[in-house]
């Protein structure tokens, strides 16, 4: 019983001694000054001589971040985060077609001649693979831009989801994503058909063309069956988007008539 009295006695005097080296240290001997810097900066009380932007890097462009709030509204869904969320996908298969194409673009052979169905057929899977390369190096920076843009603003306070809205919905940021969208979709049937000119040229180059044309006429085939699978899909998308419209327009009226005749008659001044 007296050594658990003992260091329970111990155990507040350490206690009492931290206590009292916290409530002397400058961290938290302040004054007025002081506590009104701390309540308008977050960092107040962290700051060293470190904390400030050295020279070489203070004569970069703008290198200040935007202020950090920790709003439980960050960490719920959201609709724009799980649109964004497709996006990511088409990011990462377009990031692969870029490698994709310009592997292919390096292993050309220069001796060309345009006027042999050979050299024909090896520029034409030239310049296709070039457009495919362009179209999806486009679908990278613009949906990566973006992507990273719209979710600083999500985080950027608490009207953070409205202003992410405005953005995300600006007719230049919708035009840009839009065809962001589409030359990746059109660069995958382009990719086939590129594919096949530089298949059918390196069995020429080894006088093989012969054993070359079943799968030259099959990759030709599969670009125009990727087409029409894209077409589809865009077609019946835009008919379902459109039945959506027109079955939520009549809703949509309902209510404002409503609201309209809520702020009508006897007690239309009265706003409660």
């Amino acid at each position: 019983l007296k050594r658990a009295r003992a260091e329970v006695c111990s155990q507040h005097c350490t206690f009492f001694q931290l206590f009292f080296a916290m409530a002397h240290s400058p961290m938290f001997v302040m004054g007025a000054s002081d506590r009104s810097y701390v309540a308008g900066s977050g960092n107040a009380g962290f700051e060293s001589e470190l904390s400030q932007t050295s020279f070489p890097l203070s004569a970069l462009p703008r290198s200040t971040s935007m202020d950090v709030n920790n709003d439980p509204r960050f960490f719920s869904n959201n609709v724009i985060a799980k649109r964004l969320s497709a996006f990511q996908t088409i990011v990462v298969v377009a990031v692969l077609m870029v490698n994709l194409s310009v592997k292919q673009m390096f292993t050309l052979e220069k001796n060309i001649d345009l006027s042999t169905v050979n050299g024909a057929l090896q520029y034409t899977g030239f310049c296709l693979m070039t457009l495919v390369f362009l179209s999806n190096l486009t679908t990278v920076i613009v949906l990566i831009q973006q992507l990273f843009m719209t979710y600083r603003l999500l985080t950027v306070g608490p009207t953070g989801f409205e202003i992410a809205k405005s953005y995300y919905l600006n007719p230049n940021i919708v035009a840009m994503r839009h065809i962001a969208v589409k030359v990746f979709f059109f660069s995958l049937p382009l990719f086939v058909a590129s594919s096949a000119c530089m298949v059918y040229t390196s069995f020429a180059s080894q006088n093989a063309a012969h054993l070359a044309m079943p799968i030259v006429v099959a990759l030709f085939l599969a670009s125009v069956l990727l087409w029409y699978v894209n077409a589809t899909h865009s077609t019946i998308f835009k008919e379902r988007y459109n039945l959506a419209k027109s079955h939520e327009q009549p809703l949509i009226q309902n209510l404002e008539t409503m609201t309209q005749r809520s702020y009508g008659g006897w007690f239309s001044n009265i706003d409660v």
